[in-house]
């Protein structure tokens, strides 16, 4: 098996799994419970917080907040902060090439109420500077983007976004990191607020965090017990987020060889594929190197993971979020490619384990998909 769907999900390291089987077997006691063995784990949880600050070199001004994962983290800061600053304005920006979790936050809000504007996206899948400027104005209380586009792998400004943010300083900023953390730099003190999912970088599903500036300034949206500072009430699952700690320890370490080991692989596949007559590569040449969108204009992109399912690689189409659903994928068409291109493309995102072996098995299962729907491909689009 050749797995290249980790934009989808990432195989959790082992040693992360045994940290929480660990957990769960000899310290499952309740962090909130006043007994000795509920205390020691309750002090464990601070120290898995204050080493996530680290890892993400975060300043003072920041919590930590455990959360299930990067959907309920972008669902608590947008709504909690849109609530939070509706005294002072209604005026909520974004792009149309976000996550689903975030997207769809958005139109709720939009419902209750609140002016949702939409930053303009260029050709290359940036967030339009120029757009973002004209759309602010003293009504802005909200912008949200992500690091990095899980369905392309550009990067966002997001140095430049915060900078210019500066002149607006009731705007709350929210980025979504689900992508970047680990292999691609960022200073996450220029945002209000950044949320990310472990399953993303080796860890388990169901834990996340939302990494939050000034978490007293949110107002809650789920209410009991008042567990994490009072904005994610519930029994704290210290097993989870032990490992989740373990699990962005690792990726943080290994960040530099990570960098350098995306950048080598994800260049010769890109190069290899960019060989091929008919096929459009769609990702940005300036996009992270691990997340390759490309097309078969033509070919529908199920048939295409199907072929390859054939071989025993396994990619993906769009984000995992959203590919069952009928309507063409958000982020390609923000882009302004054609209906054909959205319909025949398929992602492709790799993690530093592929091996060099894999490459070859997966570059000799592309030509042989190749030969199969070559004469479907349409060239004049």
């Amino acid at each position: 098996m050749i797995y290249l769907d980790n934009a989808a999900t990432t195989k959790p390291n082992e040693d992360v799994i045994q940290s929480y089987i660990q957990m769960n077997t000899q310290y499952f006691f309740n962090p909130n419970s006043p007994h000795t063995a509920g205390v020691k784990i309750a002090h464990l949880i601070d120290k898995a917080r204050d080493n996530i600050k680290q890892y993400l070199n975060l300043n003072d001004k920041f919590d930590i907040i455990f959360t299930s994962g990067a959907t309920e983290s972008n669902n608590i800061a947008l709504q909690g902060m849109a609530q939070a600053k509706k005294r002072f304005g209604k005026t909520i920006l974004t792009t149309k090439i976000e996550h689903p979790s975030v997207l769809e936050t958005m139109r709720a809000l939009e419902e209750q109420g609140f002016n949702l504007q939409y930053i303009s996206t260029l050709e290359n899948g940036k967030l339009d500077i120029t757009s973002l400027k004209k759309l602010l104005n003293d009504d802005v209380v909200l912008v949200t983007c992500m690091h990095v586009n899980n369905i392309m792998g550009q990067i966002q400004p997001i140095e430049e976004i915060s900078n210019i943010l500066k002149d607006y300083p009731k705007v709350h900023f929210h980025v979504d990191g689900v992508q970047g953390f680990g292999k691609v730099n960022l200073n996450i003190n220029l945002v209000d607020s950044y949320s990310l999912s472990a399953h993303k970088f080796h860890g388990l599903k169901g834990s996340g965090i939302l990494a939050f500036k000034q978490a007293k300034t949110i107002q809650p949206i789920i209410f009991g017990g008042g567990q994490e500072y009072g904005i994610r009430s519930g029994t704290v699952n210290a097993p989870v987020n032990i490992a989740l700690t373990k699990a962005m320890r690792q990726m943080n370490a290994q960040m530099d060889s990570n960098i350098k080991l995306l950048t080598e692989k994800g260049k010769e596949i890109r190069q290899f594929i960019d060989q091929y007559e008919g096929v459009l590569i769609n990702s940005p040449i300036d996009a992270a190197p691990y997340i390759l969108n490309v097309s078969f204009p033509g070919v529908k992109g199920e048939v295409l993971v199907n072929a390859f399912s054939k071989y025993e690689i396994y990619l993906s189409t769009t984000s995992a979020c959203s590919s069952k659903k009928s309507s063409h994928n958000e982020t390609l068409k923000a882009m302004g490619l054609s209906n054909i291109i959205i319909e025949g493309s398929i992602r492709i995102s790799i993690a530093p384990d592929l091996t060099n072996e894999q490459i070859e098995a997966f570059k000799d299962a592309f030509d042989k998909v190749y030969n199969e729907v070559k004469e479907l491909l349409k060239y004049e689009l």
